[in-house]
């Protein structure tokens, strides 16, 4: 039997009586599993879209509403499989356990309290939503005492219609209608996430009065259903730039149908209101001397900000380093080497989850890469050496016996176990490595050699997002992702975009502050710069 997966895409075969978490778990497709299978959580949700999954058994029948099983929801771990299967992951999946808990507001951010009024509840809640490309997450504030009461993500369902923005304008285009049912799909997930936080804090929907949303400019686009056609052609100019401010009702959330949505302004075709975002909660702006802040997605966007001008730009370098391009790359999840170390000739490798690894993720393929330039293994210009060449430079047995030319060319085996199956790091993985890492050093010369600052001038380097939380600061230098700076200068600041989205939810004048920095920011359209391929093909060297 063949069980697919949606919506990433994934097929996989299964033996009849496997449960569909086991095949799931085989596939490299991570569902929120909290019981480990033990049928107690009730949190392994699929949605059986075709083929015959028998019918449910006792513990369903308890943790499943009747209207959950009357459109096919199952849990995971109970459906056993003896037919084929198309079923949709329901549940959290991916990078997600990882990117929600990471909305730091800054310690100097005064939020304001909302004071009860005659006639409106006692309860007064607020979302803050960051519309990832990817992953999709929402942040619960009780707005009477700006407290946060909790956070939800999922993976953004139009991934259905393509992994990245440029498939999802293509789409829009193709027919009518599709713009129309992109933004169903995101609307379906904000309301999922706003039932989500009703069911785990016993909150009623009406009582959530504001929210707030970011994202990239083509997620803003889709969500507000104006056609992004134009962010895909030169001089890919935006339909809007924004701010937005409009009802609930307009949008079909289920929350109090005149609360307030307020999104964020963008800056340039694709250059969004997360970016904007970031910008508010680093703080950027008002530092004193030249600092970067880097926020890598499955676009990376850039800001550099000195004596009062602010720089941005984006380049199209998330897919590498989200695991899209490489042989056996995987998001963040269960299973994924997110580690590398070599030491005296030894390999040894960090897996999340602390199981056997059935992939890599974008950290571990960072450590990768840098290590194994920092054992000679890898050239300067990115070629992976072969166990011939290895072991005419002298390398130790240990890693020249790791290289092979197989199936997918010359490789370097991160491990292998008793059956033969093995994770492979291959030359093809090590170019899209480069490919990614010069894009954005590239995007951040071009802002360099505009405000005249050389390494030596860069005081400080802030990484974003979920990537940049996990990602090895010496290794990220060790490949050239960065400027050479010294690894102290360099720091994680989480969902920085989620937080910046917080800001404006909790503070009237934080959301006007948005809109002015959001007109004040000059945006540096790479493609059109005359240095552009020149600087980005020496990016590319390690």
């Amino acid at each position: 039997m063949i069980i697919a997966f949606q919506p990433m895409g994934k097929k996989q075969y299964a033996e009849t009586g496997e449960t569909l978490s086991a095949v799931a778990d085989r596939a490299s497709v991570t569902i929120n599993n909290d019981c480990a299978g033990q049928g107690t959580c009730g949190k392994c949700k699929v949605k059986i879209i075709s083929g015959n999954a028998g019918s449910p058994d006792a513990t369903e029948l308890e943790l499943l509403s009747n209207e959950e099983l009357s459109t096919g929801v199952r849990l995971a771990c109970r459906v056993t499989v003896q037919d084929d299967l198309t079923v949709e992951v329901m549940s959290a999946v991916g990078n997600m356990g990882r990117k929600k808990d990471m909305a730091r507001l800054p310690e100097s951010f005064v939020p304001d309290r909302k004071s009860r009024k005659s006639g409106e509840p006692e309860a007064y809640y607020g979302l803050a939503f960051d519309i990832g490309t990817t992953t999709v997450v929402g942040m619960l504030w009780d707005l009477r005492n700006a407290e946060p009461i909790g956070a939800v993500a999922r993976t953004n369902p139009q991934s259905d219609y393509g992994a990245d923005v440029i498939s999802r304008i293509m789409y829009c285009g193709k027919a009518d209608g599709n713009l129309k049912r992109m933004q169903e799909k995101i609307t379906g997930c904000l309301n999922a996430i706003i039932h989500e936080f009703s069911d785990s804090y016993d909150i009623d929907p009406q009582s959530i009065r504001e929210i707030v949303a970011v994202g990239n400019t083509t997620m803003s686009h889709l969500l507000l259903a104006i056609d992004p056609t134009s962010l895909a052609l030169a001089p890919f100019s935006p339909g809007f730039t924004g701010p937005v401010s409009l009802k609930a009702k307009e949008l079909g959330l289920e929350t109090n149908e005149e609360s307030t949505v307020n999104v964020l302004p963008n800056i340039a075709g694709h250059v969004g209101s997360d970016i904007v975002a970031v910008l508010l909660s680093s703080g950027l702006e008002e530092m004193s001397g030249a600092n970067l802040a880097i926020d890598i997605g499955t676009n990376g966007e850039i800001l550099l900000a000195c004596s009062g001008n602010v720089l941005t730009c984006s380049t199209a370098a998330g897919p590498a380093f989200e695991g899209a391009s490489i042989q056996q790359g995987m998001r963040a999840a269960t299973g994924a080497i997110e580690g590398v170390r070599i030491q005296d000739g030894e390999l040894n490798i960090s897996v999340i989850g602390d199981t056997k690894p059935v992939g890599i993720c974008g950290s571990g393929l960072i450590d990768c890469v840098a290590e194994l330039l920092k054992s000679g293994l890898v050239t300067k210009k990115g070629k992976l050496l072969t166990q011939a060449e290895a072991k005419a430079a002298g390398l130790p047995d240990s890693l020249s016996g790791r290289l092979e030319n197989g199936e997918f060319g010359n490789s370097f085996i991160l491990y292998s176990n008793d059956n033969g199956s093995k994770i492979l790091i291959t030359q093809k993985d090590i170019r899209e490595v480069q490919l990614a890492k010069g894009a954005i050093l590239a995007g951040i010369r071009i802002m360099m050699q505009e405000l005249q600052l050389t390494d030596k001038d860069i005081d400080r380097v802030f990484l974003a997002g979920a990537f940049g939380n996990y990602i090895r600061v010496e290794s990220a230098l060790a490949i050239g992702l960065l400027p050479d700076v010294n690894s102290d200068r360099v720091f994680s600041i989480g969902n920085a975009a989620g937080a910046g989205a917080c800001m404006a939810l909790l503070s009237k004048e934080t959301l006007e502050i948005a809109n002015r920095l959001a007109k004040e920011v000059n945006h540096i359209e790479l493609a059109e710069h005359p240095d552009f391929q020149t600087v980005y093909l020496q990016a590319m060297y390690f």
